[in-house]
């Protein structure tokens, strides 16, 4: 697959199938039409020999450009042995763990 290969109109334009349709970008970094309509950026990679599959997005809110970002962002994790699923999972405790001491303290 040829970097940068889609376009924004060709992910404007693109159409719901009966079943998940993928526009390549190249390089593990696709979008995915839902037949619902909705189309999700996904960047699959290989972690400890296992395929994974990070989302990295809703198409408009997150763009071409910013997907493109996101998944050299993955990369260069990956690059440095850090599973960037495992990074996001940590965050997401983090902040789950400081609004429950929040509404904690608050109760008071």
């Amino acid at each position: 697959m040829a970097k940068g290969k889609l376009k924004d109109v060709t992910i404007r334009n693109a159409k719901p199938e009966d079943k998940d349709n993928r526009l390549n970008n190249g390089e593990g970094l696709y979008i995915l039409v839902k037949p619902n309509g909705a189309k999700w950026w996904r960047f699959d990679y290989t972690s400890l020999n296992k395929r994974k599959t990070l989302s990295l997005g809703v198409y408009p809110a997150t763009g071409l450009s910013d997907a493109r970002v996101k998944a050299v962002k993955a990369r260069k994790a990956i690059a440095k042995g850090i599973n960037p699923s495992d990074t996001r999972k940590e965050k997401k405790a983090i902040q789950q763990l400081a609004a429950d001491n929040e509404t904690r303290c608050s109760s008071f």
